[in-house]
C-alpha cells in the first residue's frame, strides 16, 4: 500500500531447482523475518543442491506498524485506528488494509475457519481473492520461480503443517518431507488441514509444490512477541539445507 519493497535474497545455485523461504507475513510474527534473515547469511556460505530465494517480510507495512504504531502512517492513521480499536498494534496481524494476507490467496477463499468479511486486525480475506498487493507479489513470484519446495514461518507452537487436500503420491511425499522436519526440529506434526482456507501454504499445495507451514516457539511464550524469543529456535537456521539435502537424495 505504501510502496514498500518485499525484499528477496537468493543464494546457491541459480539454475535448476529451487526453495522458496518466506516469513513475516502476518505482522505481529515479525520474528520471523529475523529467523529467515539470519537463514539468509549463514546458508550463503554453504553448498547447497538446489538455490534458495529468501524472503524475510512478505508483509513490510504490517510489520512496521505492529512494531511501531500508527504514527509513522499519518494519512491512514484515523483508519487503522478504528479497525484496530486502540494505539497498541502489537497484535496486529493483517496488512495496511486490514486483509490478512494469509487468507487472501486463491486457495477455497473465504471458506477457511474463523474467516472474517470486514477489515480487521486479523483474519480478514479481503474483497476477493489476491485483492492485495502483497498477495499478487507473491503469487507472481512462486509461479516465476516454480519452486520445488516453500517453507513459511509463523510462529507461534513449533508444529509443521502440511495438509491441504492432497492424496496419494503427493501425499505421501509432501508428509515425508514434513516428517523429516518434524524429526530434526522435535515440533509436532499436525496433519489434517484444520480448516485452512486462502494461506499461502494452500496456493502452493494446489500447484503440486511441496508447502510446508513451520510455526515457530513453543507455547510457553505469548504475543507479542520480541527478538529474545528467537532464542532456542537455532536449528531453524539449517533447516532449508536440510530439507534440499533431503530432496536431493529422493530425487
Amino acid at each position: 500500500m505504501t510502496g514498500a519493497h518485499i525484499l528477496c535474497f537468493h543464494v546457491g545455485p541459480k539454475e535448476g531447482r529451487q526453495i522458496i523461504v518466506q516469513g513475516g507475513m502476518h505482522a505481529r510474527e515479525w520474528i520471523t523475518s529475523l529467523l529467515v534473515t539470519r537463514q539468509a547469511f549463514v546458508l550463503q556460505k554453504e553448498q547447497l543442491p538446489f538455490g534458495i530465494y529468501f524472503l524475510p517480510m512478505t508483509n513490510p507495512d504490517g510489520c512496521t506498524l505492529a512494531q511501531t504504531g500508527a504514527d509513522v502512517f499519518p494519512e491512514i492513521q484515523k483508519r487503522l485506528l478504528e479497525i484496530n480499536g486502540g494505539e497498541d498494534f502489537s497484535l496486529w496481524k493483517a496488512n495496511l488494509r486490514g486483509v490478512d494476507i494469509n487468507c487472501n490467496f486463491n486457495a477455497r477463499w473465504g471458506t477457511g475457519k474463523g474467516n472474517l468479511n470486514y477489515p480487521s486486525p486479523s483474519s480478514y480475506i479481503g474483497e476477493h481473492a489476491e485483492s492485495e498487493a502483497e498477495t499478487q507479489a507473491l503469487v507472481r513470484f512462486t509461479k516465476r520461480v516454480d519452486p520445488i519446495l516453500t517453507i513459511s514461518y509463523h510462529a507461534l507452537g513449533r508444529e509443521i503443517y502440511y495438509e491441504f487436500g492432497q492424496t496419494g503420491r503427493r501425499l505421501a511425499r509432501d508428509r515425508e518431507l514434513a516428517e523429516c522436519a518434524a524429526a530434526y526440529l522435535g515440533y509436532s506434526l499436525v496433519d489434517g488441514d484444520l480448516g485452512s482456507a486462502g494461506g499461502y501454504k494452500d496456493f502452493c499445495v494446489g500447484l503440486g509444490i511441496t508447502a510446508l507451514t513451520v510455526e515457530i516457539v513453543d507455547d510457553a511464550h505469548s504475543h507479542p512477541l520480541n527478538e529474545t524469543d528467537l532464542i532456542g529456535e537455532e536449528k531453524n537456521i539449517w533447516l532449508p539445507m536440510i530439507l534440499a539435502r533431503e530432496l536431493e537424495k529422493n530425487s
